[in-house]
């Protein structure tokens, strides 16, 4: 294999199948394999909804076929956005890192670069009335600027749009022949192995209008011979973008299917590995800000397994997780000023901590009617058991343990004078009670020890504060003004 020349050297290593967390790459592969028998002007949807990796499995597929020797161009359509000409950013990648592939193919390019200038041309010189009227409501200003563009006469300037109209027909051709021809070029000359494979990414992120734009080009400039394009896009989203130009009663459906051959879609990942690629982080968090219960032996895990559990027992989709993450880090960054303001440790329980902000989020009653001495045990989610084997246990068990640790609660105990007295206790009480009666079990079971011996530490610990539900409401409500 030789070593191909690209504009982004670094994904070859760091965006690779062999380090993909989602295990994608036995799909990747297949696509790869599939797309290699496509020649003709074929053009794929890559169809995701938000969250499923899209850009990240582009990337790879990037690597992919740059280790096999395809020339390969990726263009990141939501970074031209600002863009008015979707023809000019397509034409300016194509060429630019076509010419990365080898010092010496530009001069190839020559004759692609001439016909893509008059593409262009002939696109700002028709579309400068209609432009300016639909940004500044004066075609004058549209004449304006084609005059000082090409230094013509108001009389003349119908009769340019005609000459640039049938000229940008004949480029259109022409772009075709020679992206063809250039193909041919680069695998005869270079060895590189056809087709050409063009990503494009971040469509359905791009402003409405910009987005068909893009695809009409797409369509009409650049589906030839030799080159396959991959079009990454949340389908629905895009069908909604279409409608937002053309009306809710456009079929967007049957629009799209003039600029896509086929669809391939992504699945959503599991959560368990949507988590883990999550951008959190409690390295800062030593000793100031202490989370417990760890069921895995990491604290880090053990909060991954929270957040799959719960991401599963709510059924939240990848968007609710990533704002569900999003405010779990704004907590704990919180908790982290409160300790850095009294320098009292913060005992967080984690588990109750992310229950609080999906219940807060979903309004459920007892988000508020949970207090102290009133830990409302019973959860209304999809109960299912956590762990395996010794340590399975029922995730309805899990959640009843920690909302016991989340409040005060109430004994009598025997004084003096055999008397009894009422005491004012944390979690710790109730939980010794219920684990002496084997309760719990398992994974919760080693729970109950992490539990005990974080309370016996730091309940009666002048230094230290445990969080109760009061608090976990409080900072919750903060983190909800964060969407």
């Amino acid at each position: 294999m030789q070593t191909i020349n690209c504009k982004h050297k670094e994904w070859l290593s760091q965006y690779t199948f062999d380090n993909c967390k989602l295990d994608r790459g036995d799909y990747g592969k297949f696509l790869k394999n599939y797309l290699m028998g496509e020649r003709d002007g074929f053009v794929l949807n890559l169809n995701g909804a938000w969250g499923t990796g899209k850009t990240e499995f582009l990337r790879r597929l990037y690597s992919l076929f740059i280790s096999e020797d395809h020339p390969v161009i990726y263009i990141d359509a939501w970074e031209s956005d600002f863009s008015e000409m979707p023809l000019s950013v397509v034409s300016s990648e194509l060429l630019s890192q076509l010419s990365t592939v080898n010092d010496h193919i530009g001069a190839e390019l020559t004759k692609v670069g001439e016909f893509l200038g008059k593409a262009v041309k002939g696109a700002i010189i028709g579309g400068a009335g209609l432009l300016s009227k639909h940004l500044l409501a004066d075609t004058t200003i549209g004449n304006e600027m084609a005059k000082a563009l090409f230094e013509k006469k108001p009389n003349d300037f119908l009769d340019d749009i005609k000459h640039e109209h049938v000229e940008q027909i004949e480029a259109i051709k022409c772009i075709r022949r020679e992206l063809g021809n250039l193909a041919e070029v680069i695998n005869k000359n270079y060895g590189l192995s056809l087709p050409v494979i063009v990503l494009v990414d971040e469509l359905d992120r791009c402003r409405p209008s910009y987005a068909i734009e893009m695809l009409e080009v797409i369509k009409h400039f650049f589906t030839t011979k030799n080159f396959v394009f991959v079009v990454a896009t949340d389908t629905q989203q895009l069908r909604q973008s279409i409608k937002s130009v053309y009306g809710s009663e456009f079929d967007s459906t049957t629009y799209l299917r003039r600029f896509f051959n086929r669809e391939a879609r992504m699945d959503e990942p599991k959560l368990e590995s949507y988590v883990k690629l999550s951008m959190l982080s409690i390295d800062n968090y030593d000793d100031k800000v202490v989370l417990y219960p760890d069921v895995k032996n990491s604290v880090l895990e053990s909060v991954h397994e929270y957040l799959a559990w719960l991401g599963k027992a709510y059924t939240l989709s990848l968007r609710d997780l990533d704002q569900l993450i999003n405010k779990f880090n704004a907590c704990l960054r919180s908790a982290l000023s409160s300790y850095e303001s009294s320098q009292r440790v913060q005992v967080i329980n984690i588990f109750s901590l992310i229950v609080a902000i999906i219940e807060f989020d979903k309004d459920f009653e007892r988000f508020n009617q949970r207090k102290n001495y009133t830990p409302i045990i019973e959860g209304n989610f999809n109960d299912f058991t956590v762990g395996s084997g010794g340590n399975a246990t029922k995730l309805s068990k899990f959640y009843e343990l920690s909302m016991l640790c989340s409040v005060k609660h109430k004994v009598r105990q025997q004084g003096n004078f055999g008397r009894d007295v009422e005491l004012d206790v944390l979690g710790n009480y109730k939980i010794n009670f219920i684990g002496s009666q084997s309760k719990f079990n398992g994974l919760s079971g080693k729970a109950l020890v992490n539990i005990g011996n974080l309370f016996n530490e730091y309940s009666d610990n002048g230094s230290a504060r445990v969080w109760l539900w009061e608090d976990y409401q409080k900072i919750v409500k903060l983190a909800g003004l964060i969407k």
